[in-house]
């Protein structure tokens, strides 16, 4: 049975559970989450119940009950608490994936639509989502079972994503949209650093009006506040999947004092950085 498993990853590796969450209506509706990114782990959110909207790789997207989002390593996403309606939600992270023709920790290709509705198996698959965080509270025990319903996850969205239909977005490739999108990557590098617009146009060898410009009518938001929301978005993650101190992740995100920090992660999220961690580890099933 193992090898039978092991012909579908290379090397034989088999994937491993990193963390699972649950997150209720309430704390969808009220908290704001911001654009942030795993390095080291694939992310699988899964729809349990009611819609919305989510933001992967920069593009934003229609979800709803029965839809499993696709969270590549490295690949910038975030849900919209704006556009959330009655949402109820898992998700879990894995590592040590190693699908045949895709980097580690990735699930789809970079030109697959990454949200997939899993149809007449919506009602299965969200059970087993939610059977991993309920058996994920006890790893010491139970981390085997967690690892092998991951990777039956894992192994059923594959399945279902060669036999969907490619979804091949035309994106325009003028100048302006390139210009954007290398803007866009320069602040995703350097977003814990102290910018201001003068630098970054010098670094890309842009005026700072047409930079300033051109990002806005792409992203919707201006440089700056991309910067911070990125800033905010790796916060919340730290907050969530760390033990990190409020202090360390202040300074390792680039904010000049925990207090610059907490006043701008509450003006953003809607509260301050310890109550936001605490909202995730008391919230029931």
């Amino acid at each position: 049975m193992q090898h039978n498993l092991q012909k579908h990853f290379r090397d034989g590796r088999m994937p491993v559970i990193s963390v699972s969450r649950f997150i209720n209506e309430e704390h969808s509706q009220n908290y704001a989450f911001f654009p942030h990114m795993h390095q080291d782990y694939l992310e699988l959110f899964y729809v349990y119940h009611g819609n919305g909207r989510y933001m992967v790789g920069g593009e934003t997207y229609g979800i709803t009950k029965g839809d499993i989002v696709i969270c590549n390593a490295g690949v910038l996403h975030s849900k919209s608490c704006e556009h959330a309606e009655n949402l109820r939600s898992y998700s879990i992270g894995i590592t040590n994936l190693a699908l045949h023709l895709l980097p580690d920790n990735w699930l789809c290709s970079s030109d697959a639509v990454p949200v997939l509705s899993c149809g007449s198996l919506s009602g299965s698959v969200g059970e087993m989502f939610r059977l991993i965080y309920l058996l994920s509270s006890d790893q010491q025990h139970l981390a085997d079972i967690c690892n092998c319903l991951a990777t039956a996850l894992v192994l059923l969205a594959h399945e279902l994503l060669q036999s969907r239909d490619k979804h091949k977005q035309c994106l325009s490739a003028n100048e302006t949209s390139v210009t954007a999108e290398r803007i866009r990557q320069y602040l995703d590098e350097h977003f814990r650093e102290a910018l201001t617009l003068p630098d970054i146009g010098k670094a890309l060898n842009i005026s700072e009006y047409y930079l300033a410009h051109i990002f806005k009518d792409a992203f919707g938001s201006p440089p700056m506040q991309y910067v911070m929301k990125r800033r905010i978005g790796e916060a919340q993650n730290l907050l969530s999947d760390t033990d990190m101190s409020i202090t360390d992740i202040t300074y390792h995100l680039g904010f000049s004092s925990v207090s610059h920090f907490t006043s701008s992660f509450s003006r953003y999220v809607g509260t301050s950085p310890g109550k936001y961690r605490q909202s995730l580890q008391h919230m029931d099933d």
